[in-house]
């Protein structure tokens, strides 16, 4: 639930900042349509970034608060005593209520297309999935390449194991690691923007 809240918050806000979509189009979302009224109508003529920043903290609060109600009523009418008796409710006790919980599906299904799926995120994802392509075929070609740590007590003649240590080995980088070493290796880097 906390993420589903950060998620849809956070990436609506890095939508509006990246301009994936237009402020005015959330408004016909549920729950938004009532939160941009409301700004509207207590703060008419916002400047655009508050107005956003406004919608969001909004946004934030409005979901709590549905979690906090909507949970109450669960444990009012559950009365669990035991984690156990929680377990068998046969239901999350702590979640949002019905209306919130479409509210959030629309968030989510109108960010999927907005967002998540939107052609410049799609080909920055392409560029990426090159990179990590690019360093495993790396390491598998020079696993001597590898840190030493990574190297201990790896067969030489084992390929799937040490397929798997160099995709374990790319996927604990961070991100600034693998750029930083796509450039030593390739001498070049996309620039993911």
């Amino acid at each position: 639930i906390a993420d589903d809240i950060a998620y849809d918050a956070h990436d609506i806000d890095d939508g509006l900042r990246a301009e994936m979509f237009p402020i005015e189009e959330l408004a016909s979302l549920p729950l938004l349509d009532e939160i941009f009224r409301e700004i509207d109508g207590q703060h008419p003529g916002l400047e655009p970034a508050r107005r956003a920043h406004e919608i969001i903290r909004r946004l934030i609060t409005r979901m709590i608060e549905d979690v906090i109600a909507q949970s109450r009523r669960h444990i009012i009418e559950f009365e669990p005593e035991s984690v156990d008796e929680v377990r068998r409710a046969g239901r999350p006790i702590v979640g949002f209520s019905a209306a919130m919980a479409r509210a959030d599906r629309a968030i989510k299904d109108f960010l999927y297309p907005k967002l998540y799926r939107h052609a410049r995120i799609m080909r920055i994802m392409g560029e990426a999935e090159e990179v990590v392509r690019r360093l495993f075929a790396h390491y598998v070609k020079t696993p001597g390449e590898l840190p030493l740590d990574w190297l201990a007590g790896l067969d030489p003649a084992d390929a799937t194991g040490r397929a798997v240590r160099i995709a374990d080995f790319i996927a604990g980088m961070t991100d600034r690691y693998a750029m930083v070493e796509h450039t030593r290796i390739f001498g070049a880097t996309p620039e993911l923007r």
